[in-house]
């Protein structure tokens, strides 16, 4: 439909084209613009014309020049109201994903943001304890912690942030004078270097209560799902922030996250299962021998042994001819050497450039690990989202890392007395507030987690975790997975560019 001239200079401004069938929209609320979208499926007319029209309504003005930002109350309302009755009364929720919230969470602990970053559908930026050197008292108080739990928690706190502090100092002189510049490099660019390589060695430290920030990008369907488990969690901060949180998003999208709210059926799903668990599992008392062994954090649980053929299956059947049925696929499979199926495989990532992921027929096939690794490394390992995790509460109980170098540089004496410090505190904690008690844990301790994930995936964790700039922890863990995916299948070797080097000082 043809506009003329008073509509085009009424969308000028929030458009990017007035003529182009593909275009950008800009400056509209989070709302309007999900309603628009809607209107693809519920209108003959293009979405320029639905713009122009619900700007009409309103008269709003749109001077070149004006900086003040425009009101959109009509196109507001209009926008509600059509999301009350598709969205909420019909169910189309999927319009809520045109809606987009940016949020700007801070001063909440690392244990409230790997909840918050438990979404497969968000994107996160956080405070990096690898680059950002953190100020004394940088942990968040527990208000449900009173008298003598609270101050146990908060002395542990203390000390650990003390010891940090103090050592962070020392092992950067210590680096400088262990790590020369290298050639070529500038003071500047060597001193981050250093100071990264420091924070790396220093971070397990930390306790898990520290302050973070984060930004969190999302759209409106799947913030709701995820205020939702936040405001079911048992933990009183991920609730409170989730409060926030929910008030803050709806001054963007007011309609499309309104109802979020706590679910009985996540609140009790832990407990429902652990009673029914009972009947059938008794993991007896505790016992540290029956962890994983320290020196190989990573262990192969299942596999698929038709690996391959799963993944030729899948190669073979994309784009291919109508003539090409899978009983016919399977059939000449069971008749090929393996040589051949995995020539076929190798085919598919012959040409793969250095940013290019592997075909998604690699995702017809899945692995599953337990890794014990250092909560820190985990906190880093967990934003990889296109897998399942289950992971356990985060406890004292299965030791801690002590970084090798810093043993190297006789500093490492001050970091375990911390620790072990800190280790005290929390079995004070645990016997009354096992749940609280995750927040004085320092990032050093190991924790467990389960990983099912498809062989696409693995390649991804793999080759980017193992690159040179990782950390050492999760470097160890990605190198892990590499071997033991090939020991199963070790027609993988030569297709996974993994790194399987160690380095002094990785980000020289």
């Amino acid at each position: 439909m043809s506009l003329d001239e008073a509509a085009r200079g009424r969308i000028a401004p929030y458009v990017s084209s007035l003529t182009d069938d593909v275009f950008a929209l800009s400056g509209l609320p989070e709302e309007v613009i999900a309603v628009l979208f809607a209107y693809y499926s519920r209108s003959r007319d293009d979405l320029r014309t639905n713009l122009a029209r619900l700007l009409a309504d309103q008269e709003l003005d749109v001077e070149e020049g004006v900086t003040t930002r425009p009101s959109f109350g009509l196109a507001t309302e209009k926008a509600r109201a059509f999301h009350e009755k598709w969205v909420v009364g019909y169910g189309h929720a999927s319009v809520a994903e045109h809606a987009v919230v940016h949020l700007a969470i801070e001063n909440v602990s690392i244990v409230a943001s790997k909840v918050i970053e438990d979404l497969r559908l968000g994107s996160y930026t956080e405070k990096s304890t690898r680059y950002v050197v953190f100020d004394r008292n940088s942990f968040v108080d527990l208000p449900e912690l009173e008298g003598p739990l609270g101050q146990t928690y908060r002395a542990s706190a203390e000390r650990l942030f003390t010891t940090y502090v103090e050592l962070m100092a020392r092992v950067m002189d210590a680096l400088r004078v262990r790590v020369l510049r290298p050639p070529g490099a500038s003071e500047a660019a060597h001193a981050a270097a250093i100071r990264a390589h420091a924070c790396d060695l220093l971070r397990g430290l930390l306790p898990a209560g520290t302050r973070t920030n984060l930004g969190l990008t999302a759209n409106a369907r799947a913030l709701e799902a995820l205020l939702t488990k936040m405001l079911s969690h048992p933990l009183a901060e991920v609730r409170k922030v989730a409060t926030t949180m929910h008030a803050a998003a709806r001054t963007v999208t007011p309609t499309l996250v309104k109802y979020a709210g706590r679910s009985e059926h996540r609140s009790a799903q832990r407990a429902d299962v652990g009673d029914k668990l009972r009947s059938i599992y008794d993991p007896g008392p505790w016992d540290p021998g029956a962890t994983n062994v320290v020196g190989q954090p990573v262990r192969l649980v299942r596999h698929d042994k038709d690996a391959l053929e799963r993944i030729v299956l899948a190669l073979a059947y994309d784009n291919s001819e109508p003539n090409v049925h899978a009983r016919g696929l399977t059939e000449a499979m069971r008749h090929a050497t393996s040589r051949e199926l995995e020539d076929v495989v190798r085919a598919s990532v012959a040409r793969r450039g250095a940013h290019d992921p592997v075909p998604r027929g690699f995702e017809a096939t899945t692995m599953t690990f337990e890794l014990m690794l250092d909560y820190g490394a985990y906190r880093d390992l967990q934003r990889h989202r296109m897998l399942l995790p289950a992971t356990q509460r985060l406890t004292c109980r299965l030791g801690f890392e002590t970084p090798a170098e810093l043993e190297e540089l006789e500093l490492d004496r001050a970091y375990t007395d911390a620790m072990v410090a800190a280790c005290d505190a929390w079995e004070e904690l645990e016997s009354k507030r096992p749940l609280e008690a995750q927040y004085a844990v320092p990032l050093g301790f190991r924790i467990r987690t389960l990983w099912t994930l498809n062989l696409r995936e693995l390649f991804h964790v793999v080759e980017l975790r193992s690159a040179r700039q990782g950390h050492a922890s999760y470097r160890r863990i990605a190198q892990g997975l590499f071997r033991a995916a090939i020991a199963v299948h070790p027609w993988l070797e030569g297709l996974v560019r993994v790194d399987l080097g160690d380095y002094t000082l990785s980000r020289a």
